[in-house]
């Protein structure tokens, strides 16, 4: 645990900046153009582009690393880890059927995007633990969707291998774009105002389910 702090801190301080948060951007969007006509057949693909292309998947993802950000300290990591070990384990749910209702799946990601959004507008006012618990589940509603949605013709391990990375690449969106907010009265008050668009789209997608 020690060793993955001392990870975080010296990462965060000396290689997150500009250029980095450019980076990461485009490291997510240059695989799925490239492999596109690959989709259906390679597994990890499949799973990679899964998180970035479904756009609720992807704002609570990114919104998951901005909240961690906000927070500091140890919750830069423990937070995002949270979310994608019980997305993990929710994926390996999904895959086995043990839940196969998709409804009240998409509405909980639907819940996701509008309270992770609305955390990042009222910036460090829910407490960590609480935080922790709410990302679990978020995360596990996320993980089944991704394991609902496996490809027949996909390899299961590297479908999960693939969304793993995909999230943990979104989250680091999210901790660098936090990081950088944080610094600059504007910049922040412009994150808060991004988190409060994420929970009106959430509401959009909850009015749209029923």
């Amino acid at each position: 645990m020690k060793t993955a702090l001392f990870f975080y801190i010296i990462f965060f301080k000396k290689f997150v900046n500009k250029k980095f948060l450019i980076l990461l951007t485009g490291l997510l969007i240059y695989p799925l153009p490239l492999f596109a006509h690959d989709i259906g057949r390679f597994g990890f693909y499949d799973g990679l582009s899964h998180p970035v292309l479904g756009l609720d998947h992807l704002l609570s993802m990114v919104s998951v690393g901005v909240i961690s950000a906000q927070m500091g300290g140890r919750a830069i990591w423990k937070v995002p880890s949270i979310f994608v070990i019980l997305m993990t384990i929710g994926g390996l749910f999904g895959f086995s059927l043990i839940i196969d209702e998709f409804y009240f799946v998409e509405v909980g990601i639907v819940f996701s995007v509008i309270l992770l959004g609305f955390g990042i507008s009222i910036q460090k006012k829910i407490p960590t633990n609480l935080m922790m618990v709410f990302v679990g589940i978020f995360g596990l509603f996320h993980g089944i969707a991704h394991g609902l949605e496996i490809p027949a013709a996909a390899n299961p391990v590297l479908f999960v291998l693939g969304f793993i990375v995909g999230t943990t690449a979104l989250h680091l969106l999210g901790v660098a774009i936090g990081h950088l907010s944080i610094k600059k009265t504007i910049s922040l008050i412009l994150l808060k105002l991004t988190g409060a668009s994420f929970a009106i789209y959430g509401i959009y997608l909850l009015n749209e389910i029923f």
